[in-house]
């Protein structure tokens, strides 16, 4: 006995030791850059010094989001194009990028004081100081009712005069928003007679083509947008009801670390299933029903999307499946085709809707059934689920988009939509939802075994 114990003993030491060497070793690695909103903090500070280069002429300022409820009526979520540039999820905070300020005040932040009583009811919030010049990587962070008199002391009358412009980072004037509106007149009270700028659209211009970063949350994102998908797949089934789905699917957004919806959930069945954006999801399952589910968790800010069409049986009738396979092909056919600096989205487009049309298939009073093909084939993805993009020029590397074409037969009681996300490379385009079930064959096995299962 006395021997197996000290054999033990010796064991567990030598474990113990082993793990020391581990532990050495992790430590002993070079950190990598600081992190900030999951991203690394210096990507940021690159947006910001862009944006400063684009616009050498003037200054820009951002207002970000405001608490408006304190937690009772929605969550606060910041604004997309503060929190690109700063990362700031802070209510009320305020933004001046200043190119002539020199290196020590190119970035200055401004942050609302703590305030205990408001933190009772949201929670602890960093404000002004050294914390948040560490944290966000600016220059320099002032409270936020310092934002007007800091703004007239950099953009005095004599600038104005020389013709320095502000360009706002939000909707100026005309904006349909009020808070915009008003923005616009806090400033003029502190810089009168000065031209506005806007600087949407270089920010646009940046956000268009994503960082490292930024790929990894989308691809988090779509992630876990194929874990509801594999879970939606494996319980549908007639007599079931659209809104047990979405239970299911934000189920497993929230339990995958997704901090909300990147839009209103769809899952159609039936006739339901012909209808693009139908989002009620109140109806009950049929047999015979094709299920549209169209999807995507936000992760971090970034909003993946993703849908999957499934016959509610089990299994695809002749025609179901036809009708399926076109639209899969035509995916398919559209994604090779893409030429690197050469193709626009609306190429791709006019690829899907030729191979449609070419299928001896037909519907209606015999048409070809790229007439059933209601929408274009695909968007931009990133901080918005349609974000922001120029349809017009070649997709460049590094942007991100959907492609998903559907066939739409009220009829038939058909609806097919198959949507995939896909990153632009200089070789072409990149699957990153290829690891959700998209063969017919495959969904047909996967809803087995998920009622086996059950």
């Amino acid at each position: 006995m006395k021997f197996k114990r000290l054999s033990a003993l010796l064991l567990c030491l030598l474990f113990v030791g082993s793990m020391v060497g581990v532990v050495a070793h992790e430590t002993s690695r070079p950190a990598g850059p600081p992190m900030l909103a999951n991203q690394p903090q210096p990507d940021f500070k690159m947006r910001r010094e862009r944006l400063m280069a684009a616009l050498p002429d003037g200054i820009v300022v951002a207002q970000g989001g405001v608490e408006e409820s304190l937690g009772v009526s929605d969550k606060f979520f910041q604004t997309e194009n503060f929190f690109y540039l700063t990362g700031v999820e802070i209510p009320g905070a305020f933004l001046i990028l200043n190119p002539f300020g020199g290196p020590g005040a190119k970035s200055i932040l401004f942050l609302p004081r703590r305030n205990p009583m408001t933190e009772r009811w949201t929670g602890p919030q960093i404000g002004p100081g050294d914390d948040a010049l560490k944290l966000f990587g600016v220059d320099k962070t002032l409270p936020s009712t310092d934002f007007q008199a800091t703004l007239a002391e950099i953009c005095p009358t004599e600038a104005v005069k020389k013709g320095r412009k502000i360009y706002l980072v939000e909707a100026g004037e005309a904006s349909p928003v009020l808070r915009d509106r008003n923005f616009v007149e806090q400033i003029r009270k502190s810089v009168p007679d000065v031209a506005f700028g806007d600087a949407r659209p270089n920010i646009n211009e940046l956000r268009r083509i994503k960082t490292d970063g930024e790929i990894a949350l989308l691809q988090k994102a779509i992630d876990i947008t194929g874990e509801a998908q594999r879970d939606v797949r494996g319980v549908i089934g007639a007599g079931r009801y659209e809104y047990e789905l979405e239970g299911l699917i934000l189920g497993a957004f929230y339990r995958n670390g997704a901090e909300r919806v990147g839009f209103p959930c769809i899952v159609g069945s039936g006739f339901n299933a012909t209808t693009l954006h139908y989002n009620k999801n109140r109806k009950r399952i049929d047999a015979g029903d094709m299920v549209v589910v169209d999807i995507g968790a936000q992760y971090s800010g970034y909003t993946a999307d993703i849908t999957r069409t499934y016959p509610a049986s089990g299994k695809f009738t002749a025609r179901q499946r036809e009708i399926y396979q076109l639209v899969l092909d035509a995916q398919e056919a559209a994604a090779k085709s893409f030429k690197p600096g050469v193709s626009k989205m609306s190429d791709l487009n006019f690829t899907a809707r030729d191979f449609m049309k070419a299928s001896p298939l037909r519907a209606g009073n015999n048409l070809t059934l790229d007439n059933f093909f209601l929408h274009g084939l695909g968007h931009f993805i990133g901080l918005n689920v349609h974000d922001v993009g120029d349809y017009g020029s070649p997709l460049p590397v590094g942007s991100v988009i959907t492609i998903e074409p559907g066939i739409y037969i009220p009829e038939e009681n058909i609806g097919v939509r198959i949507e995939d996300d896909y990153l632009v490379t200089e070789k072409g385009l990149v699957k990153l939802s290829r690891n959700i079930a998209f063969l017919p064959d495959d969904i047909e096995r996967l809803m087995a075994e998920g009622k086996k299962g059950r």
